[in-house]
């Protein structure tokens, strides 16, 4: 088996990894190789835009209030003090300091880009959010990636791609040597230290069916978020390390509804109606419509994740369809398009038009018809039961009172005018959470709460910065600043412990 030699062992090339291998070789000058599964670095990262900042220079500099007590403070109350506050500060501190270390590396046309546009998201309830460059799906993690594969190539640091770390092996419980699946056959890294930033298990089969029985029979849009190489590496390392795998912090962030077609539609607006009804692959009703902006969007998905695949509809009648254009236009008129960018939406002819369109194109995903039993059956739904939910519906707004579901009745408007519209939705997914338990210099701990001896955990499959509720992620950070402050902080750890 061909061998290679390294002081330190990255795994992963996503943000969180190439992070924490450019930090680890600059403080300790020794070798740092970085194992990628994939055909290209950057992982998630390349999609992410979310980057809360706090405590930076750069926003000190520029008279940014620092919100950092605050919003810990909030967090914690969130995840009900149930988290280590010293990895919780650290991490939320660990922002603005990898901020100040990134911007210094970055090049000067990107760092006008940040000086232009300091804030994108407002959202208080969050608190700050980091400076930003471009809109929500062209953020700042690109930009990132770029930046820290510069830096890897200046620094002499090989990301070796299509590395698929499989297994480790251990000697008086430290990690000595990883072996890894190559182009060339299986192969050995020895190394001084490893550093695990090898991301989600979302799929791994076995894993998911564990954690959430109903996510592995749903039917999910896919997305970034579903990287076939996410299949839970780190798993085998970490157990033969004899690192604490605490299966009470897995979880998954579940969205929804959200409509089934790949491509984006102007006609998104109609997954976010007031006037429309949700029903379930039973044709039945199952919560006060609408959910969003009502409930949190991760909240809303595990509302859907409860019901037959994860499948839903929204059902139409030309009357209310009227009614829900022309509050999109009332609504964007004040406001503008809301904060996921969904327009307003055009005439009923023109809406009419797009169902008749996919319609015509063979599309399963939506149905136009002149009775509610034809509707159904273009959306493979029981005709009666559908009937028959639509008659419970309308006659609790002729009541003026949702006694079964308790939707608010200013938007409680009966399906009555043909033609009957239909919008399928499904399910898509913000990731995959959960692993090795860490400290606050995210060193890997063992079941008794000691440390592993030269291992490092970092992202979305460190435990520290979330706690699970019934299956729902309750976090104090992002998973964009949580990977890059975790990669910051290992990196840091590991460059000065290897000096």
């Amino acid at each position: 088996m061909k061998e290679h030699n390294c002081d330190i062992l990255v795994i992963g090339g996503g943000g969180s990894g190439l992070v924490a291998a450019v930090r680890a070789q600059e403080l300790s000058g020794k070798k740092v190789l970085v194992l990628e599964s994939g055909k290209m670095p950057g992982g998630g990262m390349l999609f992410a835009s979310t980057m809360r900042t706090f405590h930076s220079r750069w926003q000190q500099e520029r008279h940014i209030p620092d919100q950092a007590n605050d919003f810990i403070r909030k967090g914690m109350d969130l995840t009900l003090w149930k988290l280590n506050p010293k990895l919780v500060t650290r991490a939320v501190l660990g922002t603005g300091a990898f901020f100040d270390w990134y911007y210094e590396k970055e090049l000067p046309e990107i760092q006008a880009k940040y000086e232009a546009r300091p804030y994108v998201f407002d959202i208080p309830v969050q608190g700050q959010p980091g400076p930003q460059i471009d809109g929500f799906h062209n953020g700042s993690g690109k930009y990132i990636v770029n930046t820290m594969v510069r830096q890897c190539q200046e620094q002499g640091i090989d990301i070796l791609l299509n590395h698929r770390a499989v297994d480790a092996q251990v000697e008086d419980g430290k990690i000595t040597a990883i072996l890894a699946e190559t182009p060339e056959g299986l192969q050995r890294f020895c190394c001084k230290i490893c550093i695990l930033s090898c991301s989600s298990w979302i799929k791994n089969q076995e894993v998911v069916k564990k954690v959430y029985p109903a996510f592995a029979q749903a039917e999910v849009l896919p997305n970034a978020h579903q990287n076939p190489n996410y299949r839970g590496d780190g798993l085998t390392i970490a157990q033969k390390a004899g690192a604490f795998i605490d299966w009470s912090k897995f979880c998954l962030r579940v969205m929804g509804p959200i409509c089934s077609f790949t491509e984006t539609s102007p006609f998104d607006a109609l997954t976010h109606a007031d006037c429309g009804i949700l029903v379930n692959l039973k044709a039945r009703r199952f919560v006060a419509e609408p959910m969003a902006p009502r409930m949190d969007p991760f909240d809303t998905g595990h509302v859907l994740l409860q019901q037959p695949k994860g499948r839903s509809f929204f059902l139409f009648s030309k009357n209310t369809l009227e009614q829900v254009i022309a509050d999109s236009r009332r609504t964007a008129a004040v406001t503008g398009p809301n904060p996921f960018g969904i327009p307003a939406l055009p005439d009923l002819e023109v809406v009419d038009g797009w169902f008749t369109e996919k319609l015509d194109k063979g599309s399963h995903e939506v149905g136009r018809a002149d009775t509610l039993g034809e509707l159904a059956r273009q959306m493979g739904l029981d005709p009666e039961q559908l009937e028959q939910t639509v008659a419970e519906y309308n006659a609790s707004c002729a009541e003026g009172m949702d006694w079964n579901f308790y939707k608010d009745p200013k938007h409680m408007i009966p399906l009555t005018d043909a033609p009957f519209y239909a919008v399928g939705c499904k399910l898509s997914t913000d990731g995959a959470f959960g692993g090795v338990t860490v400290d606050e210099n995210m060193q890997a701990l063992r079941p008794d709460g000691s440390r592993v001896e030269g291992l490092y955990v970092t992202g979305d499959f460190a435990n520290g910065r979330h706690i699970v509720m019934d299956g729902v992620k309750k976090q104090v950070l992002n998973d964009m600043s949580w990977a890059l402050s975790s990669g910051f902080i290992a990196g840091t750890a590991v460059g000065q412990a290897a000096r």
